[in-house]
C-alpha cells in the first residue's frame, strides 16, 4: 500500500491486513437491478497527502454499478469525497486502485490520450459553478462541446438550438452568458453537458449555488433530460433531498465508503 502507515485519524489509510479487495455484491457493492450495467467500479481506492506527512483515505474500496438509464445520487457531508469520487468515474483523477469501466472502455487502465477522448465522446458533466465562457454566447458555450469533437458547425449549430429549446432558454440562444442570471446559466450548463448525447452524466451539486425554486427547477430538467435525451447512466452528488427523490437511487458517502441511504 502506498503512503506512510503510521495512524494520523479515523479515515487514514488502514494496515496492510486490514485493507482486503472488496467483494461484488448486492449486499456490499450496491449494485444497479439492471442486467448488464454500463458504470461499474471495483474496489477504488483514493487517498491524498496530509499534514502529518501522511496520507488520508478519501475512497475506501468503492463498489458500484449503475445501468444505462438509471440516475443515482451520492449523498453525504462537504469533504467526504462525493467530487474525489465523479472526478474518478470521469476520468479527471486517477484511483490509487481498484478499477472504472464504462461501458466497454476500462477508464482506471487507459493511456492519458485515451482517457481524454472517452471523456470528449462519452461523458457529460455539469459542476456546481456552470463553468461557461461569459463572453460566448449561450448558443456557443452549448455547441462547443460538438466543435471540440470536430462536428460540422450547421450540425453543431441545430443540436444547441434543440437543448437550449429543451431547458427554456431558446429566446437567448444570441445572449453573452454573462448577460444571464445564474439560474439561466446552470440550465445552459446542463444543456452543455447533454448536447453530445452522453452516455455517462456526471453531475456535481448541479444546483448548489441556486435559490431553493430554480434549483427545484433545474434539478427536474437535469433529471428529465439526462434520460430523455441520451438514456444516460447518471451519477449526481448533491446535498439536495429534493433532488435526491428524482433519482431512482439515494446513497450515502460517510468514511469513504457508500451505502444505501436510509430513508
Amino acid at each position: 500500500m502506498k503512503g506512510n502507515k503510521e495512524e494520523t485519524g479515523a479515515r487514514n489509510q488502514e494496515p496492510e491486513e486490514k485493507r482486503q479487495p472488496s467483494i461484488l455484491t448486492s449486499d456490499s457493492c450496491l449494485l444497479t437491478s439492471g442486467v448488464n450495467p454500463f458504470l461499474v467500479v471495483r474496489d477504488l481506492w483514493k487517498a491524498y497527502p496530509d499534514a502529518t506527512n501522511g496520507r488520508t483515505e478519501v475512497l475506501r474500496g468503492i463498489c458500484l454499478s449503475v445501468a444505462a438509464g438509471e440516475l443515482v445520487a451520492v449523498m453525504g457531508a462537504s469533504g467526504t469525497g462525493k467530487s474525489t469520487l465523479l472526478h474518478v468515474l470521469g476520468g479527471l483523477e486517477a484511483a490509487d486502485s481498484g478499477s472504472v469501466r464504462v461501458g466497454d472502455f476500462e477508464v482506471s487502465r487507459a493511456a492519458h490520450a485515451e482517457v481524454a477522448h472517452f471523456r470528449n465522446e462519452t461523458v457529460g458533466f455539469v459542476f456546481q459553478s456552470h463553468r461557461l465562457l461569459l463572453d460566448l454566447s449561450a448558443i456557443e458555450n452549448v455547441a462547443l462541446p460538438l466543435l471540440i469533437a470536430r462536428r460540422k458547425w450547421p450540425e453543431a449549430l441545430g443540436r444547441a438550438e434543440e437543448l437550449l429549446r429543451c431547458v427554456g432558454l431558446g429566446a437567448c440562444a444570441t445572449r453573452k452568458a454573462s448577460q444571464l442570471s445564474g439560474g439561466e446559466q446552470q440550465r445552459i450548463a446542463v444543456a452543455r453537458a447533454l448536447v453530445t448525447r452522453p452516455r455517462l452524466v456526471l453531475a456535481d451539486e448541479p444546483t448548489g449555488n441556486l435559490d431553493e425554486q430554480t434549483a427545484d427547477e433545474v434539478g427536474a430538467l437535469l433529471a428529465s433530460l439526462a434520460r430523455e435525451q441520451s438514456g444516460a447512466a447518471v451519477v449526481i452528488a448533491t446535498h439536495n433531498e429534493r433532488l435526491a427523490r428524482l433519482c431512482d437511487r439515494v446513497l450515502r458517502l460517510h468514511d469513504g465508503r457508500l451505502q444505501a441511504k436510509e430513508s
